[in-house]
């Protein structure tokens, strides 16, 4: 409020430590003199009222940011995905017992499910393959395989099931198209220099897993970094194993498509930019191209400096160390003594001298 009051132009002074903290233990005491309130309880019941309605502009303030609504709405895409996946496998399972032969020729679940909603496959026709998008080389392969198919017949009742299946991915197909634009939409919107570094979609994603755009900005890269592999990073401090190298940015483009040996640079270059540039969306909002500019150098840096795989140095002890008591993983018998060796012998032997096993 200060800062916002000194760029309008308007004298204001702050008050004193001491001056404060008077306030603050004596809030009812000051209401009654300024007459704001009759009574210490009127008062006290006016600061209730106050506190009650700040506490809910802050929650309604919050509800309203668009990156809790960016959030949202790349989470429900991921859930559709699944959604999708799941019912797909289903209807091929399914209308695979009419028409078996489509699945090994079909990949597309889309062009999939557009013959499955024209019904049997008496009721195919090359027409029908031709609006759902195939080339005439597969269509005449398919013409082919649908006469001499091998499958059972399938009855009117379930074929209203399975074909109700198919239009329900159709649907949702739909709805993901048109979320994956909402979501592009609103982060080069709300976040334009963490979808140059990123691209939407993984810096969607990887708002997701932060929280918000404030908490993310607060992160540091080595974070960023990691962020979706939590399970294999406390498994190597755990165990003492190698570290995961990246977690969500694995989806980048110039991650995964970038050698083994140089992923993990690449990895840590992509997570330093997209800190600054998470920090420059939230305090600043405008777009900065030069950090795209320096991301794409030291790309290059890195591939021209590791074109070949660095050898890994041999370790002596490849057994893995307990970092809380600095002692290795050993089995039992490392530490068995002679005395418990000799005892189990002796019964052993008494065991075979009274002929039990």
């Amino acid at each position: 409020l200060y800062g916002i009051l000194k760029r309008n132009s308007i004298d204001v002074q702050l008050m004193s430590n001491e001056d404060m903290e008077k306030i603050q233990t004596s809030k009812p005491k000051f209401l009654i003199e300024a007459g704001f309130a009759k009574d210490p309880s009127d008062a006290m019941t006016k600061l209730r009222d106050f506190a009650m309605q700040l506490s809910s502009s802050k929650v309604a303030e919050v509800s309203e940011s668009p990156d809790l609504h960016i959030i949202q709405s790349i989470n429900s895409l991921d859930e559709i995905d699944r959604i999708i996946n799941g019912i797909s496998s289903r209807l091929r399972e399914w209308y695979g017992l009419h028409f078996p032969e489509l699945d090994n020729v079909i990949d597309s679940i889309l062009g999939y499910s557009q013959i499955v909603l024209v019904g049997k496959r008496e009721n195919l026709s090359e027409k029908v393959y031709e609006d759902a998008g195939f080339p005439d080389s597969k269509v005449e392969m398919l013409s082919v395989i649908a006469k001499k198919s091998r499958g059972g017949d399938i009855s009117p009742e379930n074929l209203v099931i399975v074909q109700s299946l198919a239009k329900q991915i159709l649907e949702l197909n739909e709805l993901r198209k048109k979320l994956e634009e909402h979501v592009q939409t609103q982060m080069t919107q709300v976040a334009p220099n963490l979808s140059a570094i990123l691209g939407t979609a993984v810096g969607a994603r990887i708002l997701a897993r932060a929280g918000s755009m404030k908490r993310l900005a607060r992160m540091p890269a080595s974070t960023i970094q990691v962020l979706g592999a939590e399970k294999a990073l406390f498994r190597s401090l755990k165990t003492g194993s190698q570290p995961p190298k990246h977690g969500l940015l694995f989806q980048h483009a110039m991650v995964h498509s970038a050698p083994r040996w140089q992923r993990g640079k690449i990895a840590r270059a992509v997570a330093a930019k997209a800190a600054i540039a998470s920090r420059v969306d939230v305090y600043d909002g405008k777009l900065n191209n030069t950090l795209l500019e320096k991301l794409n150098i030291r790309i290059e840096e890195i591939s021209k400096k590791y074109k070949n795989p660095v050898p890994r140095e041999s370790k002596k002890d490849e057994r893995p160390r307990d970092f809380r008591s600095n002692r290795d993983f050993r089995s039992k018998g490392d530490f068995k003594s002679k005395g418990k060796k000799k005892k189990f012998k002796m019964k052993s032997k008494k065991r075979k001298k009274f002929g039990r096993r």
